[in-house]
């Protein structure tokens, strides 16, 4: 009965959205190298940067709207159309992915549509996987919607309050306590693969205190593994600065001897993503979400007519280079921004 309803569905869609507005829709991205996943294709189902987090090292910046009501989303049936499209390039293209993951440009969990984007996608046969901020984790509905992944990362920056707010920088009606007790919750029912994800911030929660409380806390959540790393992109706020080399080995002795399963995630030497379709296209869809080292863009540029499109746009000052730790990233000038969003929905 599913079956035969899902296909109605896929002619209905095939019939309101084209292979070229599918295409450059900007919902898909990828595939791109996951610290975590292996090679993942990925997925934005939120239409702009609508947040319920303001978080310091995030490379989008002040959100639009710092929201915790549940829409500003993208259609269900839009996202499996991108999906499948996405994934017939990577085919002709002899690539494969093992995940497909909900994580872009804002909360995943806004999403009311969350559980019947996931039960359309797993026509394509590939394991699901959401990556949220945990700031919903509290709403039981919000809880069932992750029921339906395989994987579910929560971000755990903190378990001190004062820190939270600094870092994740929250509406004033989110409960830290609701949240707090709204992960180990979840983890009790939860059946697929559960990580937390904490991110490192110089002079914030990169001392001893903070590490102690996590680890405290986490005896308590139900969880494969616990994640740390390092802000991996140019962070619009100036004080989100990475802890340097001597203070990170310290963290990492500590991690051991405090928490089961800690896996220390620094960034790598060479950022991967792969192009199966237009570069131009597939480039801008991924930059709307972070900027890109400008290696991992040179490595993949396949022919004169892409480093052309890529030389036009700089010429255009549709996007810039920026530095950070001695790296060069490619980003979209801050003027262009809203333009940017605009072709993504």
């Amino acid at each position: 009965m599913f079956r035969e309803k899902l296909i109605s569905i896929r002619k209905i869609i095939k019939n309101s959205f084209t292979y070229e507005n599918s295409s450059k829709s900007r919902i898909v991205y990828g595939p791109v190298l996951s610290r975590r996943l292996g090679y993942v294709i990925g997925i934005n189902n939120i239409k702009s940067k609508f947040c319920s987090y303001n978080c310091v090292y995030c490379p989008e910046g002040q959100s639009k709207q710092c929201s915790v009501c549940i829409d500003h989303c993208i259609s269900p049936y839009e996202i499996y159309m991108a999906v499948r499209t996405k994934l017939e390039e990577l085919e002709k293209s002899g690539k494969s992915v093992k995940y497909l993951v909900i994580n872009g440009r804002g909360e995943p969990t806004l999403d009311s549509g969350l559980s019947k984007t996931i039960q359309l996608l797993r026509e394509f046969g590939l394991k699901i996987a959401v990556f949220t901020n945990s700031s919903l984790i509290w709403d039981n509905n919000v809880q069932q919607n992750l029921m339906c992944a395989d994987y579910v990362s929560l971000k755990l920056d903190t378990v001190i309050e004062d820190t939270w707010y600094k870092i994740n920088r929250p509406p004033r009606r989110l409960d830290f306590n609701a949240i707090l007790n709204g992960i180990k919750e979840f983890s009790e029912k939860y059946q697929g693969h559960l990580s937390t994800a904490t991110t490192f911030i110089k002079d914030m929660n990169d001392n001893q205190f903070e590490i102690n409380a996590l680890a405290d806390f986490l005896k308590e959540v139900k969880c494969e593994s616990s994640c740390f790393m390092t802000p991996r992109y140019p962070a619009s706020d100036k004080n989100a600065e990475s802890p340097d080399e001597e203070k990170l080995q310290q963290l990492q002795s500590l991690l051991k001897e405090r928490i089961i399963n800690p896996l220390l995630l620094c960034c790598p030497e060479n950022e991967v993503f792969d192009v199966t379709g237009d570069f131009e296209d597939e480039f801008l869809g991924l930059l709307s979400i972070h900027p890109i080292q400008v290696s991992a863009v040179r490595n993949y540029i396949r022919s004169d007519e892409d480093l052309e499109k890529l030389k036009n746009l700089i010429e255009e000052n549709f996007i810039k280079e920026i530095i950070q730790d001695d790296k060069k990233y490619y980003a979209i000038e801050d003027k262009k921004r809203t333009v940017s969003m605009r072709m993504q929905i």
